[in-house]
């Protein structure tokens, strides 16, 4: 798969929220050997369309943030596609390998402030635009949550 011509696509079109959600053509297979439900595989496109961008794309880094911040404002699928999200940024910086860095803080009390408000979705099921179903993604984020309040003293629940 061609990121760079992947990611350039979507900003041509402003879809780049789009290409976040893994929407239509901008769907990045996830292996069929994963476990759980992913709308993409948003590791690939974190790592391929974002960071290995940053010297290809003048203002990838506010791209990034910018569909993100649409993300967390969507419905519950997209806040809980917005946490996958912060959760890949966050492994990534661990691992030394992002080529931008997110406010953590200021990211979690966002993502926190509506996923209080989708809390009841989120304890239900979700369904990503390409038709595939999550059950019940509020322990995901439950288990995110403990992780991030004992390493970061953050919280997004």
């Amino acid at each position: 798969m061609d990121y760079k011509e992947l990611i350039n696509k979507a900003i041509e079109n402003d879809e780049v929220v789009k290409l976040l959600r893994g929407d239509g053509e901008y769907e990045v297979v996830v292996s069929e050997f994963t476990s759980d439900v992913f709308p993409t595989d948003i590791n690939s496109v974190l790592v391929n369309c974002f960071y290995k961008q940053i010297d290809n794309i003048r203002g990838i880094e506010e791209v990034f943030k910018n569909a993100f911040n649409n993300l967390i404002n969507g419905n519950a699928s997209d806040v809980y596609i917005a946490v996958l999200y912060f959760d890949a940024c966050i492994f990534q910086e661990e691992r030394g390998r992002a080529s931008f860095l997110l406010d953590k803080e200021a990211v979690s009390k966002k993502i926190q402030e509506k996923v209080c408000k989708e809390e009841n979705k989120l304890r239900d099921s979700i369904e990503f635009n390409n038709g595939m179903k999550k059950n019940n993604p509020w322990n995901n984020i439950m288990n995110f949550n403990k992780y991030y309040k004992k390493r970061y003293g953050i919280s997004i629940i």
